[in-house]
């Protein structure tokens, strides 16, 4: 499928991070709160997610997890972010740290590594390939 592109998005380059960033916490809300309408506006109809294992999963895949998704109480916070630039293409890295309880009540504490891959098309940023890796817990 084509989409229309312009060769940038508009906007300076530290307004670019800023609203990749944006997106980014707002992904983390919808992860929080299982807001599978936001996975469905962000993800380009061609994303791909690759977890640690190395399995692969589509958009039509992902959307259908809403069904086994559970809301989490907690936080999700952003670190150690950098965003790259390339034209209408941008690479976002970051540290994600989620502290909550889970269904147990018992304190959850993780933290994980991740890369997301964004194209500027249809006058919007859409993330086309992500990546997550869990950091281990020091023992």
């Amino acid at each position: 499928m084509l989409h229309a592109q312009t060769a940038t998005p508009p906007g300076s380059p530290d307004k670019m991070r800023e609203d990749l960033m944006g997106i980014e916490r707002e992904i983390g809300r919808a992860n929080l709160e299982c807001d599978f309408a936001y996975f469905n506006k962000i993800e380009a109809d061609d994303f791909v997610f690759t977890d640690a294992a190395g399995n692969v999963t589509t958009k039509k895949e992902d959307l259908a997890g809403e069904k086994d998704c559970r809301k989490f109480n907690g936080t999700y916070n952003l670190d150690q972010s950098e965003v790259r630039l390339y034209g209408h293409v941008a690479v976002v890295t970051a540290r994600v740290t989620m502290d909550g309880t889970n269904r147990e009540g018992k304190p959850v504490h993780r933290q994980s590594r991740f890369t997301d891959v964004f194209v500027w098309r249809d006058g919007a940023w859409q993330v086309v390939a992500g990546h997550s890796s869990r950091i281990a817990e020091p023992r």
